[in-house]
């Protein structure tokens, strides 16, 4: 399955091919994952996505900023794998070449307060 990965440790992002659960614990680096979907992109061009995070990213010492929204909004923390839709069964699906330049688009480094250097995040991400 191809994937977006955004690691907040390192501050890369890449392309990945996680197979299940364990890669997306060993990717992210954590002991509690969660799927949430959101939407990526201006109103007028946006798609939907299942990312994958730490459930818990917010209770450490540092919890890096990976995803704002359109006003810069706090949405997740934390390194993200971000994957298609669901099949029928459930089961998440890999991201097309349209998806991938998509996604590329609303990637940005931005400064924050405690890191002004600048950090890897996804931008344009709503509920």
């Amino acid at each position: 399955m191809k994937a977006l990965f955004i690691d907040t440790k390192n501050n890369t992002v890449s392309v990945v091919d996680p197979q299940g659960l364990d890669d997306y614990y060993e990717l992210i680096g954590c002991r509690c994952v969660d799927i949430v979907e959101r939407t990526v992109g201006t109103p007028r061009s946006h798609m939907r996505f299942n990312i994958i995070c730490d459930d818990e990213g917010t209770f450490t010492e540092d919890p890096l900023i990976s995803a704002i929204d359109n006003l810069g909004r706090v949405m997740l923390v934390g390194s993200l794998i971000i994957t298609g839709g669901v099949d029928e069964d459930g089961e998440l699906i890999g991201l097309t070449e349209k998806e991938l330049k998509k996604l590329a688009k609303c990637v940005q480094i931005l400064p924050t307060r405690l890191h002004p250097e600048g950090r890897i995040m996804l931008t344009q991400c709503e509920y």
